[in-house]
């Protein structure tokens, strides 16, 4: 019986193949590892670097809006905080040329500006000066006693004139003309807050007579007056 042995290069070849086994690439094994964790780790390292940077811009905004508050506070004070006495020349320049002011006063006592239960009032809630003058107007023949009075405040301002309101219709109390007389019933008044000023006129005639309410000049007297000249003159808070 014949047996077929192979030749001896075919044997060492196929014992070859038996005893060596296909090395194992470990190397490729740890860079897909290592691939896969640096995958990993660059979403976490960006949004890492996107907190940070949110954070830092939260920051900023904040320094930036407490820094547009400190330059707001600095340019516009408190409607609390008085300005500063004033002067006769502040509320009655004399480049004026519509009225013709004579007689100026500058007081701290303002109660002597008004009458009646008004001279309580003013001091209840605070009022610092009063600066009076007796003015001519080129269009018609009266007397005008014209006036500011400074509270602490715009509210107080506020306040008070709406007690004048109620004052003026009763009877129990007005503005005074520049002597300290009280003015006769029916007397044209009229008054305007503006910020924290109060400011007024009482219009009377030379003669004595009763100046009529429904005189246009009245009107225009009051607009002129109030509306523009002091609240042009006057400075704000």
């Amino acid at each position: 019986m014949r047996y077929a042995i192979p030749t001896r290069p075919a044997h060492h070849a196929a014992h070859a193949l038996v005893l060596r086994p296909f090395p194992i690439t470990t190397g490729q094994h740890r860079s897909r590892a290592h691939s896969r964790r640096h995958l990993r780790r660059e979403p976490l390292r960006t949004a890492h670097l996107l907190t940070r940077g949110l954070a830092a811009l939260i920051v900023l905004g904040i320094c930036v809006m407490v820094g547009v508050l400190i330059v707001a506070e600095e340019r516009h004070p408190s409607a609390s905080g008085s300005s500063g006495p004033l002067t006769a020349s502040d509320v009655f320049p004399e480049q004026a040329s519509l009225f013709r002011a004579s007689q100026a006063r500058v007081e701290a006592d303002c109660p002597v500006a008004v009458t009646g239960a008004l001279r309580s009032v003013l001091q209840g809630y605070g009022c610092s000066q009063s600066i009076r003058a007796v003015l001519t107007v080129p269009y018609a023949d009266y007397r005008v006693t014209a006036g500011v009075l400074t509270l602490p405040d715009t509210s107080s301002a506020a306040a008070v004139s709406e007690v004048v309101r109620d004052l003026v219709e009763t009877g129990d109390g007005s503005f005074a003309t520049l002597t300290g007389a009280d003015a006769p019933p029916g007397t044209p008044v009229a008054w305007r807050t503006h910020d924290h000023y109060l400011i007024y006129c009482v219009i009377v005639s030379p003669t004595g007579e009763l100046v009529p309410g429904t005189d246009p000049a009245v009107t225009r007297i009051t607009t002129d007056l109030l509306d523009t000249h002091l609240s042009e003159t006057l400075p704000t808070t």
